[in-house]
């Protein structure tokens, strides 16, 4: 074991290396350490254990514990770990009530509070499991830019009331508000987090401590009073003062004088430092920082309906210098207005000939589909040969010692009655041949780009379905379908491009890390094809030149029926590859499981027939 700021983690003896995969021996390396592989020369961090986790590197670090970015082994998924230092879990009363709001915090649902997975004890050690928030921190932006944005901090001030209010509906404060503790995940939002200085309603300070941060902490906690809404709500309005102004409303020469400031007087009006603060804003601001609480707003409800207000009011004084603003250049945008129309009916023009071209090319490729499989055949119609729908064939009854219909059904119906499943995935990636990249990546999305750019610049995506509670035997038909996610590149060529679909032979366990040299069926130098002895190509698929957010990208090949039911496991795993020849403009972006609230995740629609 190895200790680090008085946690303990398990170091690896053996590591295999990121990019080459050759296994390198890190004995006598400390966790977070910098290795160089002896094989292929890469450079990676050594990672440890604790309890179920691979920690890859340390985020944070204070008085109480660290914060480690890690790999949840049970979760399947990157995580922040907050681990406690031995000392503290030495005292049983505060582990009793660390735990005890670990598990009041999970039960909060809000977008704007850093969610808690799962929370234990290690080596007497307490731990959170929680969301890994992977975006900027408010008091690293408010260092950027001394003073920010009316607009923004309005907007930043609403989302954090919001999950301020869903934490107080469930009996919980937080007690030290400030800039560090409010995260932004990579779309922008805004979430609370750390909690650990909260308590539940009721609990107060022992003699002669204080829970809080000096420029934002409340008169009553300074006197020893239990935190609550109002005292949240005060650290709150010292919190958005200090970002919209740069300064902090109580600012002395000492620790002592800055707290003892609030007594005196009260909290200068915000438009002393920054002049161009509407006057909607600074009275609320004013109003959260007063020092009897009584005279706080009463709710977060209450204080969300002016935050709004003063925020629409902005936006319409705003709008109106803009309005302003663009009246002087009115002359000069009518003629210009003119060349665009004209450019634009040129450019409608070649948009619907790009599209009734590809809608001609799918429209080709179903007939010859249809032909292929059936559905249609020729018929001579009003003396000219044609192709037509084919009839649907004719129910086989079953032989009566076979029927599992029931008394008064149709033996027939009841052989040929067949069960819709929908099976979404249990775990997708896509993994980029260049490791580099692989940090940058986002849970929520799959990317597939093909490697005529060069493989470093390629990836390929895998799909993984769990299917335990059903006789794959019994499937008769199958159908794997994902949806082009947000940002999805377009160009305006008209090719059509080709994406595999290929099957793994049998059951695997994927690598927690996903990394080109170690996933299975991988090539050394190929983007487009996979190892013949590990995976199968079951379809290829043609996918039009621009592809719009929120289309279908479906594989129906009856080989993918065909597969399933014969598989021996019941964990598939699925892979995607793009041709090397051509290549869309940046490549594919697919929705992710973990996008599953906005777009629908890779999922499989199976139909299975009754066990004889």
């Amino acid at each position: 074991m190895t200790a680090s700021a008085d946690i303990l983690l398990q170091p690896f003896e053996v590591v295999s290396c990121y990019k080459c995969g050759q296994p390198c021996d890190v004995l006598g390396f400390a966790p977070f350490d910098r290795y160089t592989c002896a094989t292929c020369g890469a450079e990676w961090v050594v990672p440890a254990r604790f309890a179920n986790f691979i920690v890859l590197e340390q985020l944070g670090k204070g008085g109480m514990g660290a914060v480690y970015r890690a790999f949840d082994e049970t979760l399947n998924r990157t995580v922040a770990l907050k681990v406690m230092q031995r000392t503290i879990g030495q005292d049983r009363a505060f582990v009793s009530q660390f735990l005890q709001e670990a598990r009041a915090l999970a039960a909060i649902n809000s977008p704007n509070i850093v969610q808690i997975y799962n929370y234990g004890e290690e080596d007497g050690q307490p731990y959170i499991v929680m969301e890994l928030v992977d975006g900027d921190r408010l008091d690293h932006i408010h260092a950027k830019k001394h003073d920010l944005d009316e607009r923004y901090v309005l907007d930043v001030a609403i989302q954090v009331c919001r999950g301020m209010q869903a934490a107080n509906d469930a009996g919980m404060t937080h007690g030290d508000i400030k800039p560090a503790n409010i995260l932004f995940d990579k779309a922008g939002h805004a979430k609370v987090s750390d909690f650990g200085l909260a308590r539940l309603k009721g609990e107060r300070p022992k003699p002669g401590e204080i829970w809080g941060t000096p420029y934002y902490v409340s008169p009553e906690v300074v006197r020893g009073q239990a935190p609550n809404a109002a005292s949240d709500i005060y650290s709150l309005g010292g919190t958005l003062y200090h970002l919209l102004t740069g300064e902090p409303p109580f600012n002395g020469e000492t620790v002592n004088d800055t707290v003892l400031l609030r007594f005196k007087e009260p909290a200068p009006d915000p438009r002393e430092f920054k002049p161009s603060v509407s006057a909607p804003t600074a009275a609320i601001l004013l109003r959260m920082l007063e020092a009897d609480p009584s005279l706080r707003y009463p709710n977060y409800a209450s204080l969300l309906i002016d935050l709004q207000r003063a925020r629409d009011a902005l936006d319409e004084s705003r709008s109106g210098k803009k309005q302003a603003e663009v009246s002087k250049v009115v002359s000069i945008l009518v003629t210009g207005a003119l060349v665009l129309v004209l450019l634009g009916i040129v450019g409608f023009v070649v948009v619907h000939a790009v599209h009734v071209h590809e809608k001609k090319i799918q429209e080709q490729a179903q007939f010859e589909k249809d032909k292929r499989e059936g559905r249609l055949v020729q018929r001579i119609v009003n003396g000219h040969l044609q192709w037509v729908k084919a009839p649907p064939p004719a129910p086989t009854p079953a032989p009566a010692s076979q029927s599992t219909a029931r008394p008064g059904q149709p033996a027939a119906a009841a052989a040929t009655a067949t069960t819709d499943r929908t099976i979404v995935s249990s775990l997708d990636f896509d993994v980029p041949y260049d490791e580099k990249s692989i940090p940058k990546r986002s849970p929520a999305a799959l990317f597939l780009r093909a490697g005529n750019q060069g493989i470093d610049k390629a990836s390929i995506v895998y799909l993984q379905f769990v299917l335990q509670d059903f006789d794959l035997a019994t499937v008769t038909n199958a159908v794997l379908r994902l949806t082009f996610g947000d940002k999805t590149s377009a160009n305006r060529s008209t090719t059509i491009h080709d994406v595999s679909l290929w099957a793994l032979n049998a059951d695997v366990a994927l690598p927690p890390i996903p990394v080109w040299g170690q996933t299975p069926a991988a090539l050394a130098e190929s983007a487009a094809d996979l190892n013949p002895e590990q995976a199968i190509r079951l379809a290829k698929i043609r996918i039009p030149a621009n592809p719009r957010t929120g289309d279908k990208l479906t594989f129906d090949d009856p080989a993918l029926a065909q597969f399933i039911a014969a598989y021996p496991g019941h964990v598939l795993t699925f892979v995607l590859t793009a041709t090397d020849a051509t290549d869309q403009k940046g490549g594919w972006r697919f929705a992710a499981s973990e996008d599953a609230q906005r777009f629908a995740p890779p999922t499989l629609l199976l139909k299975t027939a009754p066990t004889p």
